[in-house]
This record gives structure tokens, sequence and C-alpha cells, in this order.
């Protein structure tokens, strides 16, 4: 069944097309083509590294498009596909809008709130065609089999865990959410060290003994030491302090509630070892890679992974979340 094969297509480009969305803002590329859809007036757009970075973005996006577009075409074309019809045309849906606010984002020059609106459209794109693809593989292991034909119509359901799950999709959404405004506002360069904000302040650590003049974190964004006033002090003061400060907060507490409800409920309730082992070992590494993300000052291929672990996060969860499709 070609189906499956284009949800699962349209997934795996997704996933790296979200983290390198974030690495062409951090590289100050964002903007390098002012208009859009063309670039500088231009279908071919002029030379440049920087160009060819958002252009390469834009080509990928409208590759994605393309594949979601037949996706949709093949679910109303077959009637044996009726069942995800409303998902396919959903993420059909979802894909122009993430083209209408990836304009926006160009022409209203990276407003934080566009960018962080269109993150969190990625990662649900991605979570919503990661379902699809799982639900239509299953579908292709189920239409030949003897359950079928004795009239089984779905999977076996487990009451409560759609439930249990979008709560946890919800949490991390909220994560990714304080993320992306703490990354489109460049609140990370305020707080040097970790878990308090500045250097020398008490249990932090970071960048003790080194010259920080230079170091370079985000590009074209040299990176001076603190003022003496500045260092010791462990609460935020300033707004970007606070922005970056409070995104801290939302992903340390909001991961570990994340691994306590999945261990109690995809591990306990409901028997998912390994989708468990696995979000609980991503939480992890997202939270030891945001802290590496600060006290080495926001490097760009750092920044990069932290999107890329989030949107791998969100992909598990909405595999577990089609675990209890029902087919009707």
């Amino acid at each position: 069944m070609i189906l499956k094969w284009l949800c699962f297509s349209a997934a795996l480009l997704t996933w790296p097309l979200i983290p390198y969305g974030a690495f062409v803002r951090l590289k100050n590329a964002g903007l390098s083509c002012p208009d859009w859809p063309l670039c500088y007036g231009q279908l071919l757009p002029p030379a440049g590294y920087e160009i060819a970075l958002e252009t390469s973005h834009r080509f990928v996006a409208a590759l994605l498009g393309l594949l979601i577009i037949t996706i949709t075409f093949v679910s109303f074309r077959q009637h044996s596909n009726y069942h995800i019809r409303g998902l396919a045309l959903f993420s059909l849906v979802l894909v122009c809008i993430q083209g209408i606010i990836g304009a926006l984002t160009v022409t209203m020059t990276l407003w934080p709130p566009i960018v962080t609106l269109h993150l969190i459209g990625g990662n649900l794109l991605f979570g919503v065609l990661v379902y699809l693809a799982r639900i239509t593989f299953s579908l292709g292991r189920l239409e030949n089999s003897e359950v079928t034909k004795s009239g089984f119509r779905g999977f076996q359901e487990k009451p409560g865990m759609r439930s249990r799950v979008g709560l946890m999709i919800a949490v991390l959404f909220l994560i990714i959410a304080s993320g992306g405004y703490n990354s489109s506002t460049y609140s990370g360069l305020h707080c040097e060290a970790f878990p308090g904000c500045h250097e020398g302040s008490y249990f932090s650590f970071g960048m003790s003994g080194t010259d920080l003049s230079k170091l370079t974190g985000i590009e074209g964004h040299i990176l001076q030491p603190a003022p003496e006033d500045y260092r010791g002090r462990f609460l935020p003061e300033f707004r970007n302090e606070w922005i970056h400060m409070l995104h801290r907060f939302i992903a340390v507490f909001g991961g570990l509630a994340l691994i306590i409800m999945a261990w109690v409920w995809l591990k306990k309730r409901f028997g998912y070892n390994v989708i468990n082992n696995f979000i609980v070992l991503l939480i992890f590494l997202e939270i030891l890679v945001g802290v590496l993300n600060s006290v080495l000052r926001v490097p760009v291929p750092i920044s990069a992974l932290h999107t890329t672990v989030a949107a791998a996060l969100t992909g598990l969860m909405f595999y577990a979340f089609a675990e209890n499709h029902q087919i009707k």
C-alpha cells in the first residue's frame, strides 16, 4: 500500500526540517531573503551562503507540502482509505497554515510570537504525520489477517490511554512553546550559568575562569563578560533573564512530570516499556542539552540538537497516542 510509505516519507522529512528551520534562524539567515515566496523578487535566488540556507529550507518545506497533497489525494481516491481522510485533510490544512506562518516569519522580521507559533505548528504537523504513518502501517498488516476477516474492526482499546497521552502531549507543547519564545528572543544569551542565572551564584556552574569576550554564541552575537554587578546573582531581574529562567523552570519541572507520567501510565498501566524507556531517555538528554546550551552560551549545533530532541519526543508521544486508534 503506497499510502503508508507516503505517510512515512512525510514524517521522516518533517523531523529534520524542524531543527533545520531553527538552524537557519540561529545562523542569522532567516531574513537573508527579505520577501516571500520569491527571494529579492527572483525565482532563482542570488548566490550566498545565508541565502542558500533560507531557500533550501523553503524548498524542502514545499516538497513536504507536495507529499501531503499526494497523501490527501490518495486517501480520497481509494475507498479503502476512507477512515484516514479526516486526518489527511487535517495535515493538509496544517501544512498550508505553516506556509502562511512561514511567510509571516519573514515579512514580520522574525517577530518572536510568530517564530514560536511556527515551531509549535511544525511539531504538531510532525506528530500528526507520525500518527498517520503508524495507523497506515498497522492497517496494512491487518488487511489480509484472519482477525480482520473474522470481523474485528480496530485495535485493542485501552480505556483512558488517549486522554493520558493527550495530557502528556499538552505538557510537552507547553515546554516547546516556552523554549521557542526563549530562543526567538535570544534570551538564552542573558544567563550564562546553571541553575542560577549568572556566574558565581550559589550552586551555579558556568564558564568560570574563561574569557567570555573570546566566545561567540548565536552567529553574529558577540558575547561579552557580564558586568561585575551581574555576577553572583542567582535570580533573574531583567525581562530576558525572566524569559530564560521561566523556560528552565517549565522545562525541568515539566520534564520531570513527563517522566513520572510515562513511568506510571505508559509503563505500569499500559505496558509500553519500550516507548516509556525512549521517552525517559530523551527527556534526560533534552535537560542535559539545555544545560549545555546555557553554560556554553547557545552554540548553534547544541541549540539545533535541543530542537531535534524535542521533535523526537513529539513523534514518540503521537506514536503512543496512535496505539489506541480505533477503526470505525
